[in-house]
């Protein structure tokens, strides 16, 4: 049986981009109609976004301290 080979850091990292790229996508794509069924859910999905803006903003910095962090000690 082979083994598989574990994926880089960089891969890894930028799979879980891509993934959370694509589910802001299905949520920007529905979020028309949800919106349209009452104030509570765009209470919500505002409340969604800032979330995941915030997030984003942690994994950024998270990805360029360990980006800076690597080239200092390569």
């Amino acid at each position: 049986m082979a083994t598989k080979e574990a994926p880089s850091p960089l891969a890894a990292s930028l799979h879980a981009l891509d993934r959370i790229e694509a589910a802001l996508a299905r949520i920007e794509n529905a979020a028309p109609a949800c919106i349209a069924q009452g104030p509570g859910l765009r209470r919500r999905h505002e409340e969604l976004k800032a979330s995941v803006a915030q997030s984003l903003a942690g994994l950024d910095e998270l990805l360029a301290t360990r980006d800076r962090t690597e080239r200092h000690d390569g």
